[in-house]
């Protein structure tokens, strides 16, 4: 217990913080946003369409949607390190498989698998237990766990280089094992709650007297005070409607952006390098949403700070479908970047702002249902419409339309601690 006390004198959250970051920045950097680079390098080898490789992706939106509340259930129930630790095997194992993938099908269950992986071991699981280890710093700390993310498009480059230089195939074989061998010692670290280890939130300082714990059958100490609404409770707000709904108009152009950034830039005449280039701009200029945004949240209305990004995300998209030459790059990332950054730490802590940590990963598997209808259809139909007339264009001008409305959503939603009849009526719990 000690360790978790005098850590160099540095409260444990901020450990929880960093180690969250650098999982988020290596093993995100791989299996969410540096996947595109193996996109064209697949379809060349392969011979598959655009449309029916694109489907995996899709295949993985479904997959997400299925498994990310029952994935959410048990990092509430298990804790974020074992969830982790299970996750990041499964990522690496479906690597190897990707490796030696000979037809469609297998491709499509090495991809399911990397999902299943990618949905236990990277994001909910890390997002969960930093909201429970802060408050009042919650949208900074968070900001600073999802610019692991924004750090990781330095991976792109770099998969381009591999793949380039080794083949697609290769690469693979190479990222499976080092995953593996950064990914678990580093899972080994997190920690799900402070309280069963004498701490509080944001370090502050109590009797530990106060800090009540109950065993469970298994001898593990549980905090007993977790605050907030229980998932079936959210269920019945207004306001886990609107987010889910935030979620869904965002979801179309970002599932596609993902996946296809680079063979949409191709496309258009960027050069292939450049367009490896883009991918880390994306998500080094969403740095200035996910830290800047957030760090202004804890002082000011994260509302209004994401109906700002979700306009500059919207604005960025119109761009990006009209782009023809390299220079349009710079103003689509100086937009689309922290549009699309802010609302990933801000949506968080205000969900905790709302409806607290009881259930906190729980519930934002539930939420990222919204994800899973874009997920599914956006990168399919944005590869079906290439197929037929050559290029992207119209996919990104509709997916940009359908972003606009995030913003109105977003003005409907009343940022404040909600508490249900049942809820009400419950003692507080210290």
């Amino acid at each position: 217990m000690n360790i978790f006390k005098k850590a160099g004198n540095v409260f444990y959250g901020w450990w929880v913080v960093v180690v969250s970051a650098i999982m988020f920045m290596f093993i995100g950097g791989i299996s969410v946003y540096g996947f595109s680079a193996f996109f064209d390098p697949i379809i060349n080898e392969m011979g598959w369409s655009r449309a029916e490789t694109s489907l995996a992706f899709s295949l993985r939106s479904v997959e997400s949607g299925i498994t990310a509340p029952i994935i959410g259930f048990f990092i509430d129930r298990l804790g974020a390190r074992r969830c982790i630790f299970i996750g990041i095997v499964i990522i690496g194992a479906s690597f190897l498989l990707m490796s030696r993938v000979s037809n469609v099908l297998t491709f499509y269950i090495s991809f399911l698998l990397l999902s299943l992986g990618t949905s236990a071991g990277v994001s909910n699981a890390q997002y969960a237990a930093v909201a429970n280890w802060f408050r009042r710093r919650r949208a900074l700390a968070l900001g600073i766990v999802a610019s692991g993310f924004g750090l990781c498009g330095i991976m792109s480059p770099v998969l381009v280089y591999l793949i380039d230089t080794y083949t697609w195939r290769t690469t693979l074989l190479i990222l499976g094992p080092a995953i593996l061998v950064l990914g678990l010692p580093l899972s080994l670290l997190m920690r799900h709650r402070p309280e069963p280890y004498g701490l509080r939130p944001d370090g502050d300082k109590e009797d530990p007297a106060t800090v009540t714990t109950t065993p469970t059958p298994q001898g593990k100490m549980v905090n007993s005070g977790e605050d907030g609404l229980t998932w079936r409770e959210c269920l019945a707000t207004r306001t886990f409607w609107l987010m889910t709904l935030f979620t869904f108009f965002s979801g179309f152009a970002q599932s596609t952006i993902n996946v296809l950034n680079i063979s949409h830039l191709v496309n258009v005449g960027i050069p292939r390098d450049t367009a490896g280039w883009a991918v880390t701009g994306i998500t080094a200029f969403s740095l200035i949403g996910r830290l800047g945004f957030a760090w202004l949240g804890d002082r000011y209305s994260k509302k209004k700070l994401i109906i700002l990004a979700a306009a500059m995300e919207a604005v960025g998209l119109f761009i990006f479908a009209y782009i023809s030459a390299p220079w349009m790059i710079i103003p689509f990332l100086l937009l689309y970047g922290p549009g699309f950054g802010a609302p990933i730490p801000l949506m968080q802590a205000v969900q905790a702002d709302c409806f607290g940590t009881r259930d906190f990963a729980s519930l934002r598997g539930l939420l990222s249902l919204g994800w899973t209808i874009p997920g599914l259809i956006a990168p399919y139909l944005a590869g079906w419409l290439c197929d037929l007339q050559g290029n992207y264009r119209l996919a990104f001008l509709i997916y940009a339309i359908i972003s606009v409305f995030a913003v109105p959503t977003m003005m409907l939603i009343n940022v404040k601690p909600i508490k249900t009849k049942a809820a009400a009526m419950k003692p507080a719990l210290h």
